[in-house]
């Protein structure tokens, strides 16, 4: 994995230019950072999704509608920006402070673009009233004479991106405008890799010409006086302790004990356990799901397996440091069984990824006799577990993680790499089909080979929108679709229905919509998840519900819930004691 893609080094340099604006919205220190994080953990649980996009923006999308969502407290008084009200300020900062484009904006405060410009001029009418001195450009100081030449300029906080090369005649030290600019800079990934953790090199950018700031030179430079009353606050350790969630030990007891007095016990302990574990808390994103000693590990897998596999998880070498290309017993992928056996995955890769922190891919079939992983040798296969047949997937390695999906019958996996190729083994025949594009995404399959494909491409003609997915429909009837959605409604991922017609999808305000595979038709049934937000869109369970992973109410581990897509109706889907937050699901029964 490229460094570019290190969640620590995107919170570390931008982290602060959120604060701060969320301390132009709220005028309280205390109330930004709480802003600020909670739009961070609810964004870069996301990661392994707006990581290759534009993650800036998918944060301050969140900062904003958390924000907005309901009636904010007043600003203190003395906060230059109280007299304005809440939707005016957030497009006022969006555009004078952020200086994002008119499409992004409309993203971020959930506006449609015709509406901003009445926004807008009334943000300005009502600021320039009340504070008329916020419009006056402040004078540019003068250069230093010859003699006295500069000393060499540091980043002010540690955070921020180093200030640019002089060019020509420009001042030998960036104006506030500058520097502040390149901390709300959208994040863009280097062609190489950047460095370390420690070293971060974050690729420079501009504000954007077509951004408002040119049209008040006077009130960017004071928004940027004002947001600089926020202490600086680098906010990776709250972030990263509330992703880093504290995982239970795994009991697998729980599963197997029988019926009875020795039921009973068994039961008693793994409550005492799993108490126990919930209050332990080890170091954030460490990669582990347990703390199993070396000489504690499950068996091997055999080639051949009968037993179907219900999950998989990762574990955690206790003491000893486990590579994720070539992983210690202790540290590979753990396969548990319908019957509630354990193995270990000896051929796989396993572990997270150390700059992303994002789990190396697994799949398992919903049958659970199937699964699809990267070789030890970096290769992606498929392993038919009853007949210990393993077929490689014909597509060249891509140094990224990919995106693994299955067709509900295990005859068709398929990948995606976020980028302009993805394929499709069939495992009967063995052939590899591939899908191109820009930024493909194979997001479901049927079980007659049926490719439910997205391509994102950057827009500027699509009022609110600075990109759309085109979704289509590859299989043996042609292809169909072609129609332009929102990216956002594929975030969660989607499954498509057993019949190949309906695609289940999650909204941005986390509702489970579906759509007509087809012709991009959305019902008109949608049903609110509630408590605790959405993590995946994981399959259909019959004609009529579907499966979502939630996040359980301690963020600690997460929880299945079964939606009717017809009534409405939602309830917790039973049958498993525990499910990770990317733990793989195989056979549920």
């Amino acid at each position: 994995m490229k460094k570019s893609g290190d969640l620590a080094i995107f919170l570390t340099n931008y982290s602060p230019s959120f604060a701060r604006t969320a301390y132009l919205l709220t005028g309280d220190a205390d109330r930004a950072r709480e802003l600020a994080v909670e739009a961070l953990v609810t964004a870069c649980r996301r990661w392994s999704t707006i990581r290759w996009g534009q993650p800036a923006v998918a944060v301050l999308q969140e900062l904003y509608a958390r924000f907005l969502a309901a009636a904010p407290p007043p600003a203190p008084e003395e906060h230059a920006l109280a007299t304005l009200p809440p939707t005016a300020r957030a497009v006022l900062v969006a555009r004078h402070h952020d200086a994002l484009p008119a499409e992004q904006v409309a993203m971020v405060t959930g506006l449609w673009t015709a509406a901003l410009d009445e926004e807008a001029h009334q943000a300005l009418t009502l600021l320039r009233a009340a504070h008329p001195d916020l419009f006056t450009r402040a004078e540019t100081p003068e250069p230093l004479e010859p003699s006295e030449p500069p000393e060499p300029s540091e980043p002010s906080e540690p955070g921020d991106a180093p200030p640019p090369e002089p060019d020509g005649d420009a001042p030998s030290e960036p104006d506030d405008d500058a520097q502040e600019a390149a901390d709300q800079a959208p994040w863009v990934a280097p062609a190489d890799p950047p460095g370390t953790a420690q070293e971060p090199d974050p690729t420079p950018w501009t504000v954007p010409a077509q951004g408002s700031d040119t049209d008040e030179p006077g009130l960017r430079a004071a928004l940027v006086r004002i947001a600089a009353g926020m202490p600086h606050t680098n906010l990776s350790e709250p972030v990263l302790t509330q992703l880093g969630r504290r995982r239970r030990l795994r009991v697998t007891l729980w599963a197997a004990a029988s019926a009875g007095a020795f039921g009973a016990f068994a039961a008693l302990v793994v409550i005492a356990v799993s108490t126990l574990a919930g209050n332990l808390e080890k170091p954030a994103y460490d990669g582990s799901t347990t703390r199993t000693p070396p000489d504690e590990v499950p068996m091997a897998m055999p080639d051949k397996l009968g037993d179907p596999i219900r999950y998989a998880y990762t574990d955690y070498c206790e003491g000893a440091s486990s590579d994720s290309s070539d992983p210690q017993p202790c540290g590979q992928w753990r396969l548990t069984t319908l019957s509630g056996k354990e193995w270990r995955l000896q051929a796989a890769r396993a572990g997270y990824d150390e700059d992303t922190l994002v789990a190396l891919p697994l799949a398992i079939s919903q049958d659970g006799h199937r699964l699809a992983y990267r070789h030890r040798d970096g290769s992606y296969v498929v392993h038919d577990l009853p007949t210990g047949v393993v077929k490689k997937i014909d597509i060249e390695h891509e140094e990224t993680l990919p995106h693994i999906t299955s067709s509900p019958n295990g005859r068709y996996f398929a990948l995606d790499f976020g980028a302009a190729d993805g394929a499709m083994l069939d495992f009967d025949t063995g052939a590899t089909r591939h899908v191109s594009g820009t930024k493909i995404k194979i997001l479901a399959l049927g079980n007659d080979g049926t490719r439910v494909v997205s391509d994102e491409v950057d827009v500027d003609d699509v009022p609110g929108h600075a990109s759309v997915a085109t979704l289509t429909l590859h299989g043996a009837r042609g292809r169909a679709g072609g129609y332009r959605v929102d990216p956002g409604l594929l975030e969660y991922g989607a499954a498509l229905s057993p019949d190949g017609r309906t695609l289940a999808l999650v909204s941005a305000d986390e509702r489970l919509v579906t759509m007509n595979a087809r012709t991009g038709r959305v019902s008109r049934s949608r049903t609110a998840l509630d408590d605790y937000g959405v993590i995946a869109v994981e399959r259909w369970l019959s004609a009529d519900e579907v499966l979502v992973r939630q996040p359980d109410e301690d963020d600690e581990d997460a929880y299945l819930t079964k939606v009717d897509v017809r009534s409405g109706k939602s309830a917790d889907f039973g049958g498993e004691e525990w499910v990770g937050y990317d733990s793989p699901l195989g056979a549920l029964k």
